[in-house]
């Protein structure tokens, strides 16, 4: 089937589906929007350029402090692991409450392999071994029976698998993260190369979650480039990277943006659309969920490819542009915030999932060096911040409003205007499922600058996460912010608890060099590829 698929891929590739003014439908990404790959100046420019600060806080209460800190993290996560591997060991998820194994993301067991590299980074040796030999058994060509995300297999699957052969060298993993994206490159054979959202790997057969069974949305087709580039680097094998790139060929050659329409305004994209044509059909432009990884995989697959994917840093440029002018804007408590919207406007709403922005937008200023986009990081991450750092749980909503600086607000609710008051923003949806993204970009401004406020900050947050989260089975969600473990709590642990929150605390205790942002690039899971040397092939 891989060789049928590459096949088409190649033909795919070498086709023109529709020319626009920019010229942009080139093989692989490497063209871009000028007609032209990397200058090798540009190349060399931006491999000077370094992300993690210089130097970091030293002396030996630092160490002390920080040693005592990583440790404690860990034990934390000794305890969520330790009630998984009781009760729930191999499935994918478990109920922190009621310590059921819980069947999500297809029965293959996603927090074990999501939770493989933080297990390494972590030197729990053993358990690393325990969960190596159980992820030798899985047979990927079966599943629960149940059609499952794609794009969630190859972030928390496929990604967890990389980078667990990145850290141990074990070829085993290789082997299981190549058979896997066999068979999502299964998904990627329609009439366009956009894969669909849901996949049956037993019948093989597409879907989508819900609506019209072609539906898919931004996110979901444009989260594999930063996996398939790395694994078609270890494998030598080109199809992976070509079934990624050929999704940006699609909606870029199908798609112009036009005034009045759901794509108004160029490298703004709306949320979803159609794998049978390539077209965007509807979904304001946003930075948060449905989107998100969408814009982080543009810089993040660029500076993997060491820095010669010329096309996704133009996408990038352009995308960027646009969120300056149109998505973020000034509250009435005057911090910047991220909305939801195009050039006819701004819907005054955001969510949790914004807040890896501020990180990877520092990341894409550091690679870049571009202070002038880094201070603009710093303004967004403190917004960001506030939604914890002003409950009294030290944790953040799901959802929350703002109010834009001069706006009217008496169409809003007299709870609402009193908790902008307050706060600077209101709490849409209170919940929270102990999400990483806040925490994930504060530890991106920890290691750029080597500030330890930011550390302090994360520090903060682990406090909250322990006196409200923690139970039996691991760490809870909960029901409210605003009220902690009183307000209720709710029987859901993703495996992105183990892949992402724990790991992004951990590590900004741990010594500055482990995991370095100079030599590895994290997933949208928050695993880490290695930054190689890159020539253009396979």
């Amino acid at each position: 089937m891989k060789q049928l698929l590459s096949a088409f891929l190649i033909l795919g590739c070498m086709a023109q589906v529709g020319v626009t003014k920019h010229h942009r439908h080139h093989v692989d990404g490497m063209v871009g929007f000028s007609g032209h790959t990397a200058h090798q100046r540009d190349v060399s420019r931006y491999l000077k350029n370094s992300v993690q600060a210089p130097s970091f806080s030293d002396g030996e209460s630092m160490r002390k402090l920080r040693s005592n800190r990583a440790e404690d993290v860990r034990n934390g996560f000794k305890h969520a692991w330790k009630a998984y591997r009781k009760y729930a060991f191999g499935a994918d998820e478990i109920n922190p409450l009621t310590l059921e194994p819980i069947t999500t993301r297809n029965g293959w067991g996603a927090t074990l392999i999501d939770a493989l590299d933080t297990l390494y980074i972590m030197g729990m040796d053993e358990e690393f071994r325990e969960a190596t030999e159980k992820v030798r058994t899985i047979n990927f060509d079966k599943n629960d029976g149940e059609p499952s995300k794609v794009f969630e297999t190859n972030i928390r699957y496929v990604g967890g698998l990389i980078s667990a052969y990145e850290l141990s060298g074990d070829r085993m993993f290789l082997k299981q993260a190549t058979a896997l994206a066999d068979i999502m490159l299964e998904a990627f054979d329609t009439k366009t190369g956009i894969p669909w959202q849901m996949w049956d790997v037993q019948t093989g057969t597409g879907s989508s979650e819900g609506g019209p069974a072609t539906l898919n949305n931004l996110a979901e087709i444009g989260t594999y480039q930063l996996e398939f580039f790395r694994l078609s680097q270890m494998t030598h094998d080109p199809a992976y990277h070509k079934a990624a790139q050929r999704v940006y060929d699609v909606i870029l050659d199908r798609n112009t943006p036009r005034k009045g329409t759901a794509y108004a305004v160029p490298g703004l994209y709306p949320v979803f659309l159609d794998i049978k044509t390539g077209k965007f059909l509807s979904g304001k432009p946003n930075l948060g969920g449905g989107s998100d990884s969408f814009y982080e995989y543009l810089i993040k697959t660029w500076a993997l490819s060491d820095f010669k994917l010329q096309r996704n840093l133009d996408m990038w440029n352009e995308s960027l542009k646009s969120i300056k002018k149109y998505l973020i804007v000034r509250g009435s408590d005057k911090r910047l915030y991220m909305g939801v919207g195009d050039n006819e406007g701004l819907d005054s709403i955001s969510d949790t999932f914004t807040g890896f922005f501020p990180g990877t937008l520092a990341l894409a200023a550091r690679l870049q060096n571009d202070n002038e986009t880094l201070e603009l990081a710093h303004n967004l991450l403190v917004s960001a911040y506030n939604t914890f750092s002003s409950m009294p749980t030290h944790i953040g909503p799901e959802n929350f409003g703002f109010m834009p600086d001069g706006d009217d607000d008496s169409d809003l609710l007299k709870s609402q205007r009193d908790e902008i008051k307050k706060h600077g923003f209101y709490l849409d949806r209170p919940y929270y499922l102990v999400r990483p993204e806040v925490i994930e970009s504060i530890f991106y401004f920890y290691r750029i600058t080597g500030d330890e406020k930011y550390a302090d900050w994360i520090w903060e947050i682990w406090q909250g996460i322990k006196a409200n989260c923690a139970v039996d089975g691991g760490y809870a969600g909960l029901r409210d912010v605003r009220l902690g473990r009183e307000g209720g709590l709710i029987g859901k642990q993703e495996s992105f608890v183990f892949s992402e929150t724990f790991k992004y605390i951990y590590l900004a205790f741990t010594d500055p060099d482990v995991i370095s942002l100079d030599d590895y690039v994290f997933s949208t899971e928050g695993h880490p590829f290695k930054r190689t040397q890159f020539n253009g092939t396979f």
